[in-house]
């Protein structure tokens, strides 16, 4: 009977009332698995935590500039050289569709005197 009762049971803990901090059992050592484990949760765990601090950062960012939106056209009025630079984001269909027809009205590379006859001939 002395034997059973100098046995403690496991799920019992030990208070020592004069500084009131717990006197716990030690931790049991982990398997190589277990370890293992733990590794790779802290691993998925800080994986996790960049990929939210990315997403929560994601409004600070500043948005860059779309520069295919933009058009340049050089001209010449009276002599005089001109530059005007167009926001193409803002053009509605029907504006973008009339400043294709003027840039193109213009401009064909292989227009020539000797193609149009050459054309006619054939």
């Amino acid at each position: 009977m002395s034997h059973k009762q100098s046995r403690t049971h496991p799920y019992i803990q030990k208070i020592n009332l004069d500084n009131n901090k717990r006197i716990r059992r030690k931790p049991q050592r982990l398997c190589y698995n277990c370890k293992e484990t733990i590794d790779y949760v802290k691993l998925v765990s800080n994986k996790v935590n960049k990929i939210e601090e990315i997403v929560n950062n994601f409004k600070n960012l500043q948005k860059k500039p779309d520069k295919l939106s933009k058009f340049n056209a050089k001209f010449t009025l009276n002599n005089v050289p001109c530059e005007l630079e167009y926001d193409l984001s803002s053009f509605t269909l029907e504006n973008l569709q009339k400043l294709v027809t003027i840039t193109t009205q213009f401009y064909n590379p292989n227009s020539s005197s000797s193609d149009n006859s050459s054309e006619s001939s054939n």
